[in-house]
């Protein structure tokens, strides 16, 4: 009987070990910038941040953000570089973030290799082997031709799709923070911060719930959020829901060992969602969970009423 503590302390650790999730981060070099100088500055915060918590991410570059004025280019770039030089990775996410569902195969595929050009350089100088893809939107092809041609497309260019299992509604709050930071508006500010957190640690608890439903035990998760005012003010808070619920902070090459991303998905729709969806369709399992809502306020102010 004097050993039972000790076993079920390795139960337990052993159980929280397997809470593990990667965090990938969209939209680099920055999502809705009030300036250069503020998105250099954000982007500072934010990366002191990933290395206060110890993770290795990879943020997904839309290269036409690098040209919106051709006197910030250089500055722009050097904003990608500076991720590499923080030890974190990219990966391409399209030039101009188009959806799939409403371009050709063809033109999607040129979106592709157009959106390499300085993420490819970029990752060659600092020595990045590995190759990730991301879908706008998370739109993997609205036919079949389409999306069974792109993975062959993906593999024929030494790409790996970075799947998502749990994302953020972070755009959606963003939009309503960044406006409140304009008219300086804090108490604002705060209060939509609050929720945002709020909110996605709601989003954990529902696609645990899923995860279990779907494939019946813990998974190496990835997270999807977006590089912008909100989660560069407030990470460190996003991390700690994370740490809260049990979380370990791993690549995603690591994630990408778990053999659930191996599992086949045969989702043909012009929406995109998350790959525990796409599997728990693929089997033909009905989900009986309901999606944590954005609360009302928000989306009043998100809608500009």
């Amino acid at each position: 009987m004097r050993f039972l503590p000790i076993f079920l302390l390795i139960i337990s650790f052993s159980t929280n070990a397997q809470k593990q999730i990667a965090i990938t981060i969209d939209d680099l070099p920055f999502v809705n910038e009030r300036s250069l100088k503020q998105a250099q500055e954000s982007t500072n915060t934010l990366l002191s941040k990933l290395k206060k918590h110890k993770i290795q991410s990879v943020g997904f570059v839309n290269e036409e953000q690098l040209y919106k004025n051709w006197a910030e280019v250089e500055e722009r770039i050097a904003l990608l570089d500076s991720w590499m030089k923080n030890g974190q990775e990219l990966g391409n996410h399209t030039f101009s973030h188009k959806s799939f569902s409403e371009l050709s195969l063809e033109d999607f595929k040129a979106q592709t290799l157009k959106g390499e050009v300085v993420t490819g350089k970029l990752c060659k100088k600092y020595g990045q082997k590995e190759r990730y893809f991301r879908f706008p939107f998370l739109h993997t092809g609205s036919d079949s031709l389409k999306k069974y041609g792109f993975q062959q497309f993906l593999q024929a260019n030494k790409y790996q799709n970075a799947p998502v299992t749990i994302d953020a509604d972070d755009w959606y709050f963003n939009k309503v923070y960044v406006d409140a930071q304009k008219a300086n508006n804090k108490t604002l500010m705060q209060d939509v911060a609050q929720k945002y957190l709020k909110h996605t640690e709601a989003y954990f608890e529902y696609y645990e719930k899923l995860t279990q439903e779907v494939l019946g035990r813990p998974i190496k998760h990835i997270f999807l959020c977006h590089v912008n005012a909100l989660n560069s003010d407030y990470f460190d808070e996003l991390a700690e829901v994370m740490h809260k619920r049990g979380y370990e902070f791993i690549t995603l090459k690591d994630a990408l060992q778990d053999e659930v991303y191996t599992r086949p998905e045969r989702v043909i729709t012009a929406n995109g969602f998350s790959w525990l969806h796409r599997w728990r369709m693929t089997d033909k399992k009905k989900n009986i969970l309901k999606d944590p809502e954005i609360p009302a306020d928000i989306q009043t102010l998100y809608n500009g009423k």
